[in-house]
């Protein structure tokens, strides 16, 4: 298990497999939807941190942020699932780029 599966509990990571499917090929404004395809494959280790730049972690970040915004525009949906993952995920990528300063 790697640092980004120990962050996040199973159920959280099954509605992080099912965002990345329902947002599979998904553009907003032209720019490809990245931020759950990303986390999985993170979580999944089919990608390491390392090979993710500094623009493609921010990227995401704002994508999840976003994403998060947009659903609570809608009086029906709760959004304490998205503001859980992107506090989590926001930590993870401050740890991150505070590594990569370092070196």
């Amino acid at each position: 298990m790697n640092k980004t599966t120990t962050c996040f509990s199973d159920e959280e990571i099954q509605e992080i497999e099912e965002f990345k499917d329902a947002t599979l090929a998904m553009t907003v404004d032209g720019e490809e939807l990245i931020c759950f395809s990303i986390l999985y494959d993170l979580i999944q280790k089919k990608i390491e941190v390392k090979d993710i730049s500094r623009t493609g972690l921010l990227k995401s970040y704002v994508q999840l942020k976003g994403v998060k915004d947009l659903f609570a525009s809608f009086d029906f949906v709760d959004t304490t699932f998205l503001e859980r993952i992107i506090g989590k995920f926001r930590r993870f990528i401050i740890s991150e780029l505070a590594k990569r300063r370092l070196l």
